[in-house]
């Protein structure tokens, strides 16, 4: 087992994050529980999952790094820890967006490759933001959004998952996704949704350059 006097600092947690998974640790009647804190692997899009487990300090290994959390403690192995470092989690009560919260450190984004690979500087600075803010932000509603093309001053974009078919998925795009785009870059001036969010033809996007404006 690793040094208990070996503490690191990799994430804040918050009081009520702290409570709460001293209550499921309360619950499980199994005292001598810490967290193991791991990612796991990438999301769609380039993004990342983070898994919280229940392990016997036992198991705990002499090359796992821990956390002194208070009334438990957290362990990382090394990859995670260096991904996690400066990152946070809290925990919220709201009826509906109840749940435990983890705020990733920007750093995060170097760490990872794009999830798309273009030639254009202009789709490079829309894919970072659709990798580090966009699809992060709707991970939750398990979606995701895939940037197509970039033609003059018009992105393209592809809804899925969970926000394909939505009936918000309007308000996502014109309210996060199309602000998000057209603040960090500004030479987008829109942003344009092909997703066949019913049945029929894509009335907006167009493989081939067909000199069309859409509308």
């Amino acid at each position: 087992m690793a040094n208990s006097t070996d503490f690191v600092k990799v994430l804040e947690i918050t009081e009520s994050a702290v409570d709460k998974i001293s209550e499921l640790i309360a619950n499980a009647k199994k005292p001598d529980l810490a967290v193991r804190v791991s990612i796991q692997g990438d999301a769609h899009g380039g993004g990342y999952q983070t898994e919280f487990m229940f392990v016997k300090e036992t198991e705990v290994a002499d090359e796992d790094m821990l956390q002194d959390a208070g009334p438990f403690r957290l362990v990382f192995d090394s990859p995670s820890a260096s991904i996690l470092d400066g990152g946070s989690v809290d925990f919220n009560e709201e009826k509906y967006q109840g749940g435990f919260r983890i705020k990733y450190p920007e750093s995060i984004y170097d760490k990872l490759p794009a999830s798309k690979e273009w030639d254009d500087p202009v789709a490079v600075e829309i894919q970072k933001i659709i990798d580090r803010h966009i699809n992060p932000s709707i991970a939750s509603h398990s979606g995701w959004v895939e940037l197509l093309d970039v033609k003059g001053e018009t992105a393209y974009i592809e809804m899925g998952g969970g926000c394909k078919g939505c009936a918000m998925s309007y308000m996502t795009l014109k309210n996060g996704i199309e602000n998000a785009i057209m603040e960090g870059v500004p030479q987008i001036k829109s942003v344009l949704d092909t997703t066949e969010h019913a049945e029929g033809t894509n009335p907006y996007y167009a493989t081939e350059n067909q000199g069309e404006t859409p509308f």
